[in-house]
């Protein structure tokens, strides 16, 4: 059985970690199915959101580091007296768990992780690199690398500061605490915090309403928040207009506005 598992339902792909007696810590088979996923995700339209969570209470405690965490099999850990081509195993497996998690940030789809349990290292990266993040009131989150010896991955470097402020991610790195549900929802690391037996139902929720969501217009409304902190003012109104232009050419925006004109909800296809 594998130990990730992808469900797809009605445009929602839901991808589970599955490994409770690790806590769900990510192995290499781990990161080819996530890749596979996100590859198909990215070119099958009938995909048209994705859920990403873990089985058994919790999201993950982030790379297995008792061996094969890596994209390779390695364990992506720095250790002492590593020979020159072990130095570059290391760096070769990093930048294949960042390319992972540029994939998942950038996915032209809406994203949505669940996190029951814990979400750390860089479990936690692939948590922030999602649009949006539910929690259950007995979640915990940890940037968790210092207390390896380690420098940060999975993206967290990037998605951090930019979640809850360069002096809150310095907090976080610099002590690699872990961070309630509660307190992760007052920094902004999250967007909502629900009990524990209603986090899978309000998942689903969350999951079903993006999946029916207007696919192109959802998917032009992610790149311009994505990218506003890049562009002027300027840049910005200019990639509306571009933005607004495609949305135009959907079937998605006629069935909206016929909504609108007969007072009934929208029944968007992605199309």
């Amino acid at each position: 059985m594998s130990d990730t598992l992808v469900e797809r339902s009605d445009g929602l792909v839901t991808v589970t970690f599955s490994r409770p007696h690790r806590k769900n810590a990510l192995n290499a088979a781990n990161w080819a199915d996530l890749d596979t996923a996100l590859r198909e995700v990215a070119r099958n339209p009938r995909d048209r959101a994705l859920l990403l969570t873990g089985a058994d209470g919790n999201f993950s405690a982030g790379a297995d580091l008792s061996g094969g965490a890596g994209p390779d099999g390695g364990d992506g850990t720095a250790k002492s007296g590593l020979t020159g081509q072990e130095q570059q195993a290391v760096v070769h497996e990093m930048r294949v768990v960042g390319e992972i998690a540029r994939q998942l940030h950038r996915l032209p789809k809406p994203t949505l992780a669940v996190v029951d349990g814990v979400a750390v290292g860089v479990a936690l990266g692939l948590a922030l690199a999602c649009d949006l993040i539910i929690a259950s009131d007995r979640a915990r989150f940890s940037a968790i690398f210092i207390r390896r010896g380690l420098a940060l991955d999975g993206g967290n470097s990037w998605t951090l500061p930019r979640a809850v402020g360069l002096r809150r991610a310095k907090q976080m790195a610099f002590f690699g605490d872990m961070v309630s549900a509660a307190d992760a929802l007052t920094w902004g690391l999250i967007n909502e915090v629900v009990p524990a037996d209603e986090l899978s139902k309000t998942g689903r929720e969350w999951g079903r309403r993006l999946a029916a969501a207007p696919t192109t217009a959802i998917s032009l409304i992610k790149r311009q928040l994505d990218d506003s902190a890049l562009l002027t003012f300027e840049q910005a109104v200019e990639m509306e207009a571009q933005a607004q232009h495609i949305s135009y050419t959907t079937s998605d925006v006629r069935e909206g506005i016929t909504a609108f004109l007969e007072r009934r909800d929208p029944r968007f296809t992605g199309e």
